[in-house]
This record gives structure tokens, C-alpha cells and sequence, in this order.
């Protein structure tokens, strides 16, 4: 989870596990039947030094290990997560219910909208999520979340949906729901469920003050926006969100009593993209748009939503040009700029001991550790200032030379990615497995 003002937790299937009768009389019977079809994330990435943080810049190494959460959405191994839950990861593992620890490939992530997929392959068809609608929930319903919290595997707790249309500065596209179930740090891209055991949002964030844990404030992205890119990657490989063309800001009270338009929710335009599909639809700057289709358009989030998933259609846009209510027609355009990603990082290439995070000295003992690096890849290994390397796997070894000898045989010929190095410390003799290049 990385946190500013508002704090990111770390917040067409086919059913056959979750939610599969009307509404559920416990928490703990729902509970029990969704689980199957939850999952904890564990990932792995660099992280850069922060300032003042005691921490070398430039070339070492420095790993950054984070939990999250997601949910089986088809039975094949395609999980939902939020996109910041992976981001910067070149290592990305899963744990099912049934204690299983699998690795998962990124299918994608979306750059505009904090969701990611995953896929994972056990050779079984896995249990999955019944998917709600988030359309038809209340305010007062009571909704029950599953995640990871600080690594606290399928940790449940249960509250109510507090509002809906909440905006935490995370997306153009924030339309979240607002609830009291508590949520932390590893709930992200968790599962919210409804009473009847459908998943009807994917925790994302949380409101907290001096980057505390849950104050009852959590936030959520509704499910049927997340269908909307779920059914795309599984028909396309890749969501196709609408363009139209357009820059704007949300209509206020006041502009629209300057406007003299008789609404105070909409959308004034104040630049249009030259030859897009608002340019061919004749809207002109300053026009305020109030509905698109069957969408009523609030401000730019719910803009940017009704566009979205309007890609290749033609609708009815109703707007206000000089105080008069007119009704244009408009194409709605294919999103021109990549939104899409689906290469993880590239895993570090270890080339010496700086990379590492470790400075060693030779001793009548062996290569011993002078300096290491907090959060480095030797540190994250378990390699502690005064450990002797005794050896590299079934290689003995004297000096620090000799040592790097060996792990470059390792890594050019035999094509290991890590070294089982045997260590000599406080507490006796131990092994530590090094990666070299993940």
C-alpha cells in the first residue's frame, strides 16, 4: 500500500464456489464460501532510496517486497487486482486458500484505471467470484470485505456501504464506494461482497490521518466498472476504452448561474482535441454536457466513465450551448494512446557486489561482510554485517574473488538465477539463498 492524502490499502465469470444462494444469515457463512476463490499477493520490485533516508543513491540494488490481495474471476486463473498493487513488481506470487504458493504472470494493467490482471495455472479449473451489481446497491447495506492485511492472510471484517460517488484523486475515473468495513494496508484489490455473496467492488484505498490504519473510511472501485474491462481482456486481450476528445471540468453551482443553465451537475468544455470525435460531433468550447446515451454526466469522473465504455457507438449527447438545450449526435472514437500494459519489470542483472548492497573483506576466515545495505538484495537474503561465506553451494571458497568466481560460473554456464551461499555468524552456521537475477 503506498499512501498520500487519501492511503492506498496495501487497501463474464462462471461462478462454481462464491455466492451461490440468496442472502447469507451469518458473516461467517458467507465468509466461508467465498474464501476459495481469494487470494494474497505477494510481490517483489526495486525501490529507490528515499531522501534522507540513510540509504546509498545510484547503483545498489534496493528490493521492495509488498502484500495485496485479489480474487478468481474465471475458473482458468484470471485474478483481479489494483494496478498499484503491482506496479514496479518483476516478481509477482499468489497464495490460494488451499495454502498453495503459485507464481503469476501479469496478463495487464490498466494505465488510467487502478486495475491489474493475473493469471495463474494449477492445471485444475479454481473456484471464482459471483460477480453483483454495483448499480443496484443501497446506502446502509451491509458489505463484507476479504483481504491481506499486513500479510494477515483472508482476514475478514464486515461494516456498510457509508456513500457512493466518492473521488480520492486516484483516477480520472474515481467513482468509488465509500464503507466502514475495515480495510488496511495488504486489503488492496480485495474483494467487497454484498449479503448474498457477489463481489460488488475491489477494495482500493483508504482515508487516514498521519499514515495510520483504518479510521472507517475505505474506499472502493464498483464492479461493474471492473466487469466492463474483465469482459474486454477476455473478448479482446486488451480493454478498449472510448475517446472522445475532449478537455473539461465538472460543473459548479456558480458557473452554471453565470452559464444561465438551469442544472448545476455537468461537464463545461474548455478545449477540444482537433479532428476527434467531439471536433466531428460540432461540440464547441464552453458547451456543458449533461447526458451521453442513457448516462446522466455529473462531472468529469462520470464523463470519463459513460465514454469509456462507449467505444465504437454512436449516442445521443445532450448538452447546453448558450443557455439552450440541444441533442447531438456522437461517434465515440477508440482511446489513441496506449492504456494497456502488459510487460512486468525487468528482473536486476547482479553484476557485483555494489549491486548486492554488501561490501565484503578477506579474513583468515573467509570473505566476510564489512558493510550491508538496509533493504538491499543481500540484506533482504539475510547476509548481516560479520557473516564469513564459507561457501557457494558444494564450492569452498577463501577469498572474495573466489566467491564471485563461483557465482558468475553459476549465472553464465548453468544458468541459476540464485546461489545457496553457506554463512558463518553470531548464531552459528546457516544457508542463505541469494538471488543473483530473478
Amino acid at each position: 500500500m503506498r499512501r498520500t492524502a487519501f492511503a492506498l490499502t496495501a487497501l463474464a465469470a462462471v461462478s462454481t464456489a462464491a455466492g451461490a444462494r440468496a442472502e447469507y444469515r451469518s458473516v461467517a457463512d458467507l465468509a466461508a464460501d467465498v474464501r476459495p476463490a481469494f487470494v494474497d499477493i505477494y510481490t517483489r520490485g526495486l525501490a529507490k532510496a528515499e531522501p534522507n533516508s540513510g540509504m546509498p543513491k545510484g547503483k545498489t540494488t534496493l528490493i521492495q517486497d509488498e502484500v495485496g490481495s485479489g480474487f478468481i474471476v474465471d475458473g482458468a486463473g484470471l485474478i483481479v487486482t489494483n494496478r498499484h498493487v503491482v506496479d514496479g513488481a518483476y516478481s509477482i506470487f499468489v497464495t490460494l486458500s488451499t495454502g498453495e504458493h503459485v507464481p503469476a504472470k501479469l496478463v495487464g494493467k490498466a494505465l488510467t484505471f487502478d486495475i491489474a490482471l493475473l493469471k495463474i495455472d494449477v492445471g485444475r479449473p479454481l473456484p471464482t467470484v459471483k460477480f453483483g451489481d454495483s448499480a443496484s446497491l443501497r446506502v446502509g447495506q451491509a458489505v463484507v470485505a476479504i483481504g491481506n492485511p499486513l500479510g494477515f492472510s483472508s482476514s475478514v471484517s464486515a461494516g456498510v456501504i457509508s456513500a457512493f460517488h466518492r473521488q480520492a484523486g486516484l483516477s480520472a475515473y474515481d467513482d468509488l464506494i465509500q464503507t466502514d468495513a475495515t480495510i488496511n494496508q495488504g486489503n488492496s484489490g480485495g474483494p467487497l461482497f454484498d449479503m448474498d455473496g457477489a463481489v460488488i467492488g475491489v477494495n482500493q484505498a483508504i482515508y487516514t490521518r498521519n499514515k495510520g490504519g483504518s479510521i472507517g473510511i475505505g474506499f472502493s472501485i464498483p464492479i461493474n466498472d471492473v466487469r466492463f474491462l474483465v469482459d474486454n481482456v477476455l473478448q479482446y486481450g486488451s480493454p478498449r476504452f472510448g475517446w472522445l476528445g475532449v478537455t473539461g471540468q465538472s460543473l459548479t453551482a456558480q458557473m452554471a448561474r453565470a452559464a444561465g443553465v438551469p442544472v448545476d451537475k455537468g461537464v463545461i468544455l474548455s478545449a477540444i482535441t482537433e479532428n476527434g470525435p467531439a471536433a466531428r460531433a460540432r461540440l464547441e468550447v464552453g458547451d456543458i454536457l449533461v447526458r451521453l446515451g442513457d448516462r446522466a454526466i455529473e462531472g468529469t469522473s462520470s464523463l470519463n466513465r459513460a465514454v469509456a465504455r462507449a467505444s465504437g457507438q454512436t449516442l445521443a449527447m445532450e448538452l447546453y450551448r448558450d443557455g439552450q438545450k440541444i441533442v447531438l449526435p456522437v461517434s465515440i472514437g477508440e482511446w489513441p494512446k496506449e492504456i494497456w500494459a502488459s510487460k512486468m519489470e525487468t528482473a536486476p542483472r547482479l553484476n557485483d557486489y555494489a549491486d548486492f548492497g554488501v561490501k565484503f573483506v578477506d579474513t583468515s576466515a573467509g570473505p566476510t561482510v564489512k558493510s550491508i545495505v538496509e533493504r538491499s538484495v543481500a540484506w533482504t537474503a539475510g547476509l548481516r554485517e560479520g557473516d564469513v561465506v564459507k561457501r557457494v553451494g558444494s564450492t569452498a571458497v577463501k577469498t572474495a574473488g573466489e566467491m564471485g568466481g563461483v557465482i558468475d560460473e553459476m549465472f553464465n554456464r548453468r544458468k541459476k538465477t540464485s546461489a545457496l551461499l553457506l554463512v558463518s555468524g553470531s548464531g552459528g552456521d546457516r544457508w542463505v539463498d541469494i538471488a543473483i537475477a530473478e
